[in-house]
């Protein structure tokens, strides 16, 4: 099932109980980078679901690696480099710096041109961090402008190993480095000051790669050398960065208690627990099987401390430990966190925004945040992940740490896809109540109240999908009047309804048939009161709209019946109104005489018939604009 567009979320509702996050995201990409190259065949317990992982997973794919899911997470790799070739186009990385950055060493390695790319997103990250040490090893690395944006065109073969020593803390240009060397002469090392993500040099050591790692300093010197590597069979431990928002959520909510068990425990990947521990969070590691543990975290007070990137290499929990940090009494100051402006978004500035928009205090000083918590509960607010999954799991937490009655939205959650895309459901199950939950607008009213337009603009603003259940119905009369059976004949227009295919969204089409203008026809707006007021057409329906709102999770819904009968659970209930004439004039295929006809059969037919939810917000529209009338239903989230 996909996440949530937009989550709206309870505030002071405690967490409690034991989650287990999806395959650890940065082992899961190298698995099966290591397994495309590996000879013979590889298997991946556990690995991440996320799209980001699902990007690296097609693009070894796409270049001739056998890739088998029996199911249960498990995925088997037929690697090796002979079976490797050219892809038919371009490598589609999605929203996966990772993907892009080692898939940049690993093609650089073979002797033909590769053009990597991603979303809007991914193509305004540089790229040149991997492309100067890729270029000095001999491989033609070009992107757009000097910083090397993508999309990437990476021309490999004929490597010699260099000497590199990184200027930035980063795990992935590592990697990228280490993939290509595995295809140079010489030996290729890399120097790094402070200690990254190991897994790189871990799993090509467990792969027979001839590599070496001495300590450097704080930091360490990874030398590899030409190597064919074997399959490996391994199973992928839970992600240590997904686990960050659980364990901040089970320390910032009072009466909270959690559990993530599972979590791989190796070097530099839990820096974010002792900086909790420093604030006063009840925090505490348990061994579990080997190189992993179970978090347990307990709700307690929390105090502000100072907190240097070194201690979070990858800076991937920085937006969480934002929201201790806003929670807490006093000033917590992050130090050296410049790389977050060239995440996913500007997540310096993005983090700043979202403390704000809970209550606490931020600001940014070059490379320096300082955030001024509250020393208690956050308030609820609204943010936009802008396409950050990070964020928008960071804002979660933030609006479950708001005090209790508070609610929150979070919009852009539909992000969490690339990495987390069970997240809500985690987080429901950890709250015990059916919230957080996708959000539902329902808007109904009679013809011509300005249903459509307001739900399409609503929609809009909030960046989620809409569905005009009218023109479903319309779809049914419009496919009965084409095949000559009468809107009356009940059982008829049933099993059209029943066996049909209908598609509502920028087109209108049912079993294939384009309806988009027909269903505002006069004979179509005839016929359709006829027709919705059939029971077993309504019920098939209904049901429809039902599973839609599951599959797009959530969503703005409009009709006749929609907070009453389809979604009374939804969030938001809106009845739209105007006057007769308004309405009249509107609906230009119908005189004010038929409008009344239309409200008279729509309000009296047995199956769901035209009635405002008792708990909706009445809306009379008349004169109104739209922009006024979209800003009054937003106001009520």
């Amino acid at each position: 099932m996909s996440a949530p567009r937009v989550l709206v979320v309870p505030g002071g509702v405690p967490c409690r109980g034991v989650v287990r996050t999806p395959g650890e995201k940065s082992i899961s990409h190298r698995a099966v980078l290591l397994g495309a190259l590996a000879d013979g065949t590889s298997i991946v317990h556990g690995l991440s679901d996320g799209a980001d992982v699902g990007a690296s997973l097609a693009a070894v794919e796409a270049m001739g690696a056998g890739v088998d899911r029996p199911g249960d997470g498990t995925v088997v790799l037929h690697g090796g480099r002979g079976r490797l070739h050219p892809a038919d186009g371009p490598l589609d990385c999605g929203n996966s710096g990772t993907s892009m950055r080692l898939l940049a060493g690993l093609v650089a390695g073979f002797g033909w041109e590769t053009e990597l790319v991603g979303d809007e997103s991914l193509s305004g990250r540089p790229m040149d961090r991997v492309a100067e040490p890729l270029g000095l090893m001999g491989a033609t690395v070009h992107g757009r402008g000097e910083r090397c944006l993508p999309p990437l065109h990476v021309r490999g073969g004929a490597l010699h190993g260099i000497d590199w020593t990184s200027r930035v803390a980063s795990a992935q240009v590592k990697s990228a480095i280490l993939l290509a060397g595995l295809s140079a002469s010489g030996t290729t090392v890399v120097r790094e000051a402070v200690t990254t993500r190991t897994h790189t040099e871990e799993m090509l050591a467990e792969a027979g790669a001839d590599i070496t790692v001495e300590p450097w300093g704080e930091g360490r010197i990874v030398s590899v050398r030409a190597s064919s590597l074997q399959p490996v069979e391994r199973t992928v431990p839970g992600d240590p960065s997904a686990s960050a928002f659980f364990v901040v959520a089970g320390c910032v909510v009072p009466g909270s208690a959690v559990d993530v068990e599972g979590v791989y425990s190796g070097p530099a990947r839990l820096g974010y627990v002792p900086v909790l521990q420093r604030m006063g969070a009840d925090v505490t590691l348990v061994p579990g099987q080997p190189g992993t543990a179970t978090i347990r975290a307990t709700a307690s007070p929390m105090r502000a401390t100072e907190v240097r990137a070194s201690e979070i290499p990858s800076l991937d929990e920085i937006p969480v430990l934002a929201v201790a940090a806003a929670v807490a009494q006093g000033t917590t100051v992050f130090s050296d966190v410049g790389e977050l402006r060239v995440k996913e978004v500007d997540r310096l500035a993005a983090v700043a925004d979202m403390v704000a928009a809970f209550g606490a205090f931020a600001t940014i000083e070059g490379d320096t945040l300082a955030i001024t918590g509250v020393g208690g509960p956050l308030r609820g607010g609204r943010f936009d992940s802008q396409g950050d999954h990070r964020m928008a799991m960071a804002a979660a937490v933030a609006g479950l740490a708001a005090g209790p009655g508070e609610r929150s939205l979070v919009t852009g959650f539909g992000a969490v896809e690339t990495s987390y895309r069970g997240f809500a459901d985690d987080l429901r199950r950890l709250t015990g109540v059916d919230s957080p939950r996708p959000l539902l607008v329902a808007i109904d009213g009679p013809a011509g109240a300005g249903k459509s337009t307001v739900s399409t603009a609503v929609a809009e603003r909030l960046g989620i999908d809409r569905l005009d259940t009218g023109a479903m119905y319309r779809a049914v009369a419009a496919l009965a009047l084409e095949r000559g059976v009468r809107p009356d004949d009940a059982a008829a227009v049933a099993a059209l309804a029943a066996g049909s295919v209908i598609e509502v969204g920028e087109r209108v089409a049912i079993d294939g048939m384009d309806v988009t203008a027909v269903i505002r026809s006069p004979e179509v707006g005839q016929a359709v009161s006829v027709v919705a007021a059939n029971p077993e057409v309504r019920h098939h329906l209904v049901r429809r709209q039902q599973a839609w709102a599951a599959a797009h999770g959530g969503g703005v819904v409009e009709g006749r019946d929609i907070g009453s009968v389809v979604f009374p659970q939804a969030q938001v209930k809106v009845y739209l109104t105007a006057s007769p004439e308004e309405r009249a004039r509107r609906r230009n295929d119908e005189a004010p005489g038929g409008v009344a006809r239309r409200d008279r059969i729509d309000s009296t037919r047995d199956a769901s018939p035209l009635r405002e939810a008792e708990d909706a917000h009445r809306l009379d529209t008349t004169g109104r604009t739209v922009q006024d009338v979209v800003e009054e239903v937003l106001s009520w989230l």
